[in-house]
């Protein structure tokens, strides 16, 4: 009796492990480079060395500041408030995706996702047509990963290529805007896609204790953080300001951070070191980076998701622009394509078992054809 309840456990247990590293398969590829190369690059205190600080500590500064203004219930209450006002699924789309699309800029694609797919799936549950959900919550998805584009602060590998390459506003913002601007019409071209049947919007605002003062110190927090990226004010000194408000103002708020992306991005630090050191990768990778940067950054995103796909060509090559653009562009395609994006499969899923293999031969259909819209427009803009 005991050995099977031994092995019963030990089964659990593997499958919880099992199901963590396919939740955080990007760590663990991290972790995994790492080590390996490591092999070839003998552990040293040089390893530090490795390391953006800047993007570990503005990435932190700014998960705190983002989960602060979400739990106030600041986004659900705003998103309401204009459900209410539209009268047509079309138009209640309409306003789903450019909550998405414009809070990305501000509050990264992972939170944009975070707080309003868990909204649609509540305002669209009872759709006759679940082609139209689905097809709607993809919309999203994609309205995420391409308005996110636009800003610094917008996604992680945004943030990471903008310190790295040590960019002003001004050239960043050339060369983001006309992806974002062609990407937006083509979300309004998308509309026609729903059926503009007329419905009734739920009020589901949740019991949120929206406090002034509460909103306004994270609206405060937000915007050193933001001057923090921009160089107006040392990172070191936001980082401990906004560590110690969150401890006064709300310290559960620093057990929803998500330490596995910063992990993320230390591992591949230390990767992207020691592959510097290792002579034959080194050439390699240098080799195809003088390609087609855009299309091979583009590329390598649909395996690896674009934020690895920033960090590893970074050192390889000097064409910011085509970079930018390339792991922009390469958000779109797979579902692995973006982290963003499993966070819709993985919350459309939860509530809709049955439909996951439609979901994603929607989202692959949908997905691919803005990717190769967007490369040929993109060009042209």
């Amino acid at each position: 009796m005991g050995e099977k309840n031994y092995l019963k456990n030990y089964s659990v247990l593997g499958k919880n492990v099992l199901t963590y590293i396919k939740t955080e398969i990007v760590l663990f590829i991290a972790v995994f480079l790492s080590v390996i190369t490591a092999g070839f690059v003998k552990p040293s205190i040089d390893y530090f060395a490795y390391i953006d600080y800047k993007v570990i500590c503005c990435l932190f500064c700014l998960m705190i500041v983002v989960n602060g203004l979400q739990k106030t219930g600041l986004f659900q209450v705003a998103a309401t408030a204009l459900i209410k006002k539209t009268g047509t699924l079309r138009k209640i789309t309409a306003v789903l995706v450019g909550l998405v699309f414009f809070g990305s800029m501000v509050i990264t694609n992972d939170v944009a996702l975070i707080t309003f797919i868990p909204f649609a799936l509540i305002l669209l549950k009872e759709l006759d047509n679940p082609r139209q959900r689905v097809v709607i919550l993809v919309l999203m998805t994609i309205a995420a990963n391409i308005g996110s584009s636009l800003t610094p602060v917008g996604n992680p590998q945004n943030l990471f290529l903008f310190t790295f390459y040590g960019l002003s506003p001004g050239l960043f913002f050339k060369i983001t805007v006309p992806i974002v601007f062609t990407g937006g019409v083509l979300l309004l071209a998308s509309l026609l896609l729903i059926k503009n049947d007329t419905v009734h919007a739920k009020d589901i605002i949740a019991n949120y204790q929206l406090t002034l003062q509460q909103v306004s110190i994270y609206l405060i927090l937000f915007l050193i953080s933001i001057l923090a990226v921009f160089n107006v004010i040392p990172y070191l000194l936001v980082c401990i300001i906004v560590f110690l408000s969150v401890l006064i103002v709300d310290r559960s708020i620093l057990t929803s951070i998500d330490y596995s992306l910063l992990l993320t991005f230390v591992f591949f630090f230390i990767f992207i070191g020691n592959i510097q050191k290792i002579p034959v990768v080194h050439s390699f990778l240098a080799s195809i980076s003088r390609q087609n940067i855009q299309l091979v950054s583009a590329s390598a995103s649909q395996v690896i998701s674009n934020v690895p796909a920033a960090i590893l060509f970074s050192s390889f090559t000097e064409d910011f622009q085509g970079l930018i653009r390339g792991v922009s562009l390469g958000g779109l395609g797979s579902l692995v394509a973006s982290l963003a994006s499993v966070i819709t499969y993985k919350l459309f899923t939860h509530s809709y078992r049955n439909e996951s293999k439609s979901f994603m031969a929607i989202f692959t259909i949908i997905n691919s054809i803005f990717l190769i819209l967007l490369f040929g427009l993109t060009a042209i803009v």
